[in-house]
């Protein structure tokens, strides 16, 4: 894993085949710039925009050991809290990232589109869905003391 000042991608393989990625973006990617349907008072330092696994990985580590990692690299980086938004319908992301100690710091409404024409979107797609949107963070776990 390489952070180049804007992002960070992870891919999970298995036996040759990808069955998982993660990408976050860093701080200096996101400085600057408004995130949709992020509530400007929270703070804003690592947020992870999509993490996907294949339907025969799900439910088998896979998502989990990718956010781990994220988590160990935006902690090695010293940032202080990791930040994503999902869906309040998807439960079992939900499920993940609450076993991984992240804590839904807020909710936003959101107007989406399957489709960024319009015309196509509201003909074809079934037009402007609404939906909330939970915003969670992690903060950085305190430093533990070496033994001495």
């Amino acid at each position: 894993a390489e952070r180049r000042g804007a992002s960070l991608l992870l891919v999970a393989e298995r036996e040759g085949a990808v069955v998982g990625s993660v990408e976050a973006f860093t701080p200096e990617f996101l400085r600057g710039k408004q995130l949709r349907f992020w509530s400007a008072s929270l703070p804003l330092e690592s947020y992870v925009s999509a993490l996907a696994t294949a339907p025969s990985a799900r439910r088998s580590g896979v998502g989990r050991t990718l956010m781990s990692r994220v988590e160990a690299i935006v902690w090695e980086a010293g940032e202080s809290v990791l930040s994503l938004q999902v869906d309040e319908l998807n439960g079992p992301a939900l499920q993940l990232y609450r076993g991984l100690g992240d804590e839904v710091v807020g909710r936003e409404r959101a107007s989406t589109t399957p489709s960024r024409y319009g015309l196509v979107s509201k003909l074809l797609l079934g037009g402007v869905r609404e939906r909330t949107l939970l915003v969670l963070q992690k903060p950085r776990p305190p430093a533990t003391a070496e033994a001495a």
